[in-house]
């Protein structure tokens, strides 16, 4: 698990406008980007300001598709993402793709 964590919290584990997110207890543990790290979830907005704190708590294991304005590390541009969200052993797994 530390190694997992260690590699989806650098650039390196980015592909294109492809990345990982790893929460655990409703925290971020892993993302490539260090500012979402750790972030209450009660101060989780997207790109234009919309709360999106709650949105990745009710994925279970089945998964669930959420939506938001993010800024795609590809293009450089706020652009609709698209977020696949699993629930797994007390973790949230994403993943996504933007419009």
């Amino acid at each position: 698990m530390d190694a997992t964590i260690a590699y989806y919290n650098t650039t390196e584990s980015v592909d294109g406008q492809w990345y990982v997110l790893i929460d655990e207890d409703d925290y971020t543990i892993a993302h490539h980007n260090p500012e979402f790290r750790n972030r209450d979830p009660s101060l989780r907005v997207d790109a234009t300001g919309r709360f999106i704190g709650d949105d990745p708590q009710g994925a279970t294991e089945s998964g669930r598709w959420i939506d938001y304005e993010a800024l795609n590390p590809q293009s450089g541009e706020i652009r609709r993402r698209h977020t696949w969200i699993v629930r797994h052993a007390g973790l949230l797994f994403a993943s996504g793709w933007y419009e």
